[in-house]
């Protein structure tokens, strides 16, 4: 006995066949066909090509910063520099020559460092690094412009580290300078660095303390240090980062 052939009714598949699922096939479809091409653009944005110094910052000019002269080049342990993830650094005390040998300010501990390239530029700052040297916020940090006589964004921390016999206050003052532009936070190199319409980054911090400052002595020998330096840093030593980007515009 021949069974009977039962036939399947097209008109439940055709009702899947609707306008709203054709889009939703094409559009992913079309995201697979872009995921990996999308995928490299970011892998290769995530990956900053790097911008060298126009000369090192050990050869920084100390004639241009008059009446500041250098009387100590202070070498890192080879564990410090590892940690900062750059060799290009300068870590010095400073005499200002203009003032008298009483003042507060008369001497500065200049630390400028530099970092370009790679994945993932991190910038240490004095907010995290003091804290694992036993130090704690004295008062909130501040983010504060001077003008030098352009206008700077700088970071103001000052902290507070007490022992049995002991108290001692140290204020630092800092600023970045990112892809062509000066900020005083971790949080804004980042956004630079992480723009995707970059291809290049870098960064370098700026940092001084004055022994015997009080805070707010720091930030006026901070901004007058930083009249004579940042100038003769922006014009000798960092790249040129917008020329850089239009050579390789596609």
């Amino acid at each position: 006995m021949e069974l009977p052939i039962q036939t399947v009714s097209s008109k439940p598949l055709a009702g899947l066949i609707t306008l709203p699922f054709g889009i939703a096939v094409a559009m992913l479809g079309a995201a697979a066909i872009l995921a990996g091409p999308v995928s490299s653009w970011m892998d290769f944005q995530q990956g900053k090509a790097a911008l060298p110094l126009k000369k090192p910052l050990a050869a920084l000019d100390v004639e241009g910063l008059l009446p500041y002269r250098v009387i100590e080049r202070q070498t890192l342990e080879s564990t410090v520099v590892e940690a900062l993830g750059t060799d290009q650094y300068i870590n010095w005390v400073l005499e200002d020559t203009s003032v008298p040998q009483t003042d507060p300010l008369r001497y500065a501990q200049l630390f400028v460092t530099y970092d370009t390239g790679g994945v993932n530029l991190v910038p240490h700052t004095p907010d995290e690094c003091r804290l694992g040297a036993g130090y704690q916020p004295a008062q909130p940090h501040e983010n504060i412009d001077v003008h030098v006589p352009m206008t700077i964004p700088v970071r103001l921390c000052t902290f507070l580290k007490t022992a049995v016999f002991n108290r001692e206050e140290a204020s630092v003052v800092y600023t970045f300078h990112c892809n062509g532009k000066f900020v005083a936070t971790r949080s804004g190199v980042r956004l630079l660095i992480n723009d995707f319409s970059n291809r290049h980054a870098y960064f370098s911090k700026v940092e001084v303390s004055f022994p015997r400052a009080t805070r707010e002595q720091s930030l006026q020998g901070a901004a007058k240090l930083f009249e004579q330096l940042l100038p003769v840093l922006v014009k000798d030593h960092f790249p040129d980062f917008e020329a850089a980007e239009h050579r390789h515009d596609p």
